[in-house]
């Protein structure tokens, strides 16, 4: 994960590294009876989860790991949970049911390493049945901790609904109870966005969909939205919602409870697509069945502003997004393609050369790209860039960057940072690139040379790197990058130089003690030492009138630099002794404890 890596061996032990301690910690959960073989472990973002299936109706296990509170949570008795199905962030929720009588839903919440169940009849008196509906977009929503679960008792003519909503914000359920109107039917199948969830059930009376919604802020149910007219559909994004209705759209901000209805005069041949959710912006198609045109509506949760344009019909095609930039291919005679910006809230219709083409985008920047061009759409500015070079993969995006081969022998990028394009000549043809957030690297076609790239300057840095290469070659993350060789490893941070770090056992030539540091010391200290032949090693301590004290080191150890911990805690102030012993070689120094 982005904080955290986890291991479990077959010995029940569960290995976490925790970056925020810069620790492991170890949990050993012991023998688990009856195991079906299916099991699920994973790092999400401020947690690590591990869950083992038992077989039949028993109970699973859930292991937990918080980077909130730095520990462990154990639920003997669990549910089943598939990550990364229903993702949300700081935390999770996990099912059993007996299939007779019982289904338990258990919430996890990372900011208390706690988790929380709630039980549901499961037998002839329950009407329906209404779990939460998957995320449609849970890649463009940031925040998602939201999950609702719901039943119904009684018949048709006479229903009292129970539903139950969890937060890994606080880590509660919250409960709502209502009756269904003898006209009204289905239970709601619930919808959730990021920070809310939405209940949907119609009227026989007009029809007429109504919606219960449970918003998260304050972590209570806040009523009903009516007039939703005729077959409705909905998309949630993190903070809004659009719905439609055979002749209107509905859109809905449940951070400041702003609503938007647009009504329509009945016409059979449109009809509305809700199209995507986004963390704080939604869209829908209004189609035309007899034209070859329709019209694209944009709602923005930071402005409650609803604009739209009409473009070429193509509603069968995918949108390419992130939650920052949106981008839609629709070809048709002019080419177009939809750029929208959720930051500036502006809308584009762009005349590409040639009809269709691909998207692909990452944090504010997307790129249109042609056999032999791409077009740059900047969110942030509302700039567009057209190249008269192939960007080649959608890798080329970074989160702040581009960075494409421009050229056999010619590297381009643009900064996210600084808006500025830069252009550098390698005189070697290029082999291949690593794109990060605000930093890349490209190599030649021999891996001679590199040239790492800084948004943060638009600069390029060139590396003749020693030694061989090895696999991976290079890599390029959110802010760093490596080159690695078999006897040095090259890091870039941008704006530092970065020392290298050699393979310093290819160095060693002749035995060596070092003085051991801190000196004076309470209570520990380091030493080092190195010897140029794999050999046994002895270090020993001994007091003031030479007599031995302890043994640090007594093994067979490799050529090379080695180093290691003497802890005095037990012992008074005072003149002590290390002396090593590999081989021929004696070496005795002196050191003084001080407590």
């Amino acid at each position: 994960g982005d904080k955290l890596a986890y291991f479990i061996t077959n010995a029940n032990i569960y290995y976490v590294f925790d970056s925020e301690l810069a620790e492991w910690k170890e949990y050993d959960f012991g023998f688990v009876s009856n195991t079906s073989g299916f099991n699920n472990f994973w790092a999400a973002d401020i947690y690590a989860g591990a869950i083992i299936q038992r077989n039949g109706y028993d109970y699973a296990k859930n292991i937990t790991y918080s980077l909130v509170t730095h520990s462990f949570a154990d639920l003997d008795q669990g549910g089943w949970y598939y990550y990364p199905d229903h993702i949300m962030h700081g935390g999770y929720v996990a099912s059993w049911s007996d299939a007779a009588t019982t289904s338990k839903f258990f919430g996890y919440c990372a900011a208390t390493n706690e988790f929380k169940s709630i039980t549901f009849p499961n037998n002839f008196s329950v009407y329906q049945f209404g779990s939460q509906l998957p995320y449609t977009s849970f890649e463009i929503v940031e925040d998602i901790f939201i999950f609702t679960v719901g039943y119904a008792v009684g018949d048709t003519q006479n229903r009292d609904v129970f539903v139950e909503t969890y937060s890994t914000k606080t880590g509660n359920w919250y409960s709502y109870q209502y009756s269904f109107d003898p006209q009204d039917y289905g239970l709601p199948g619930w919808r959730a966005g990021g920070s809310f969830s939405l209940g949907i059930y119609a009227s026989t009376g007009a029809p007429i969909y109504g919606l219960w919604k449970f918003y998260s802020t304050t972590n209570t149910y806040i009523g009903e939205i009516p007039d939703i007219f005729g077959n409705g559909l909905f998309i949630c994004g993190g903070k809004v919602a659009v719905g439609t209705g055979d002749h209107n759209l509905w859109f809905h901000n449940f951070e400041t409870g702003y609503t938007k209805h647009k009504y329509f005069a009945p016409n059979d041949d449109i009809y509305n697509l809700p199209q995507l959710g986004a963390e704080n912006y939604c869209s829908v198609f209004r189609v035309n069945t007899t034209s070859d045109t329709m019209r694209v509506f944009f709602f923005n949760g930071n402005t409650d502003n609803l604009q739209s344009v009409e473009t070429y019909k193509l509603p069968n095609s995918s949108a390419t997004a992130t939650p920052r930039v949106y981008g839609y291919v629709t070809g048709g005679p002019n080419n177009e393609v939809i750029f929208y910006s959720e930051q500036k809230d502006s809308l584009f219709i762009y005349q590409a050369t040639e009809a269709y083409g691909g998207l692909s985008a990452n944090n504010f920047l997307i790129a249109h790209t042609l056999s032999s061009s791409f077009t740059l759409f900047d969110a942030s500015t509302c700039q567009i860039f057209e190249k008269n070079f192939p960007i080649g993969s959608s890798n080329a995006i970074g989160g702040s960057l581009v960075f494409v081969r421009s050229g056999n022998m010619e590297l381009t990028a643009y900064s996210g940072i600084t808006k500025n394009w830069t252009t550098q000549q390698t005189y070697q043809v290029i082999n291949a690139m690593h794109v990060g957030d605000e930093i890349a690297v490209g190599a030649s076609v021999n891996f001679a040379k590199y040239w790492a790239y800084s948004a943060y300057d638009d600069s390029y840095y060139e590396l003749e790197p020693e030694g061989s290469i090895v696999s991976p070659f290079s890599m390029a993350g959110g802010k760093t990058a490596i080159v690695i060789r078999t006897t040095k490893v090259y890091a870039f941070s941008p704006g530092d130089v970065s020392p290298v770090i050699e393979d310093d056992n290819t160095r060693v030539n002749s035995y060596s003690l070092s003085q051991n540091y801190p000196n004076p010391f309470n209570p520990s200290t380091t030493i080092k030492w190195q010897q140029p032949e794999t050999g046994n090693v002895t270090l020993k301590i001994y007091d003031l009138l030479g007599r031995e004290l302890t043994t640090l080191i007594n093994e067979e150890l490799i050529a090379g630099k080695h180093e290691t911990t003497f802890d005095a805690s037990r012992f008074s102030s005072g003149i002590y002794f290390y002396q090593i012993k590999v081989k021929n070689y004696i070496k005795t120094k002196k050191m003084l404890l001080i407590k």
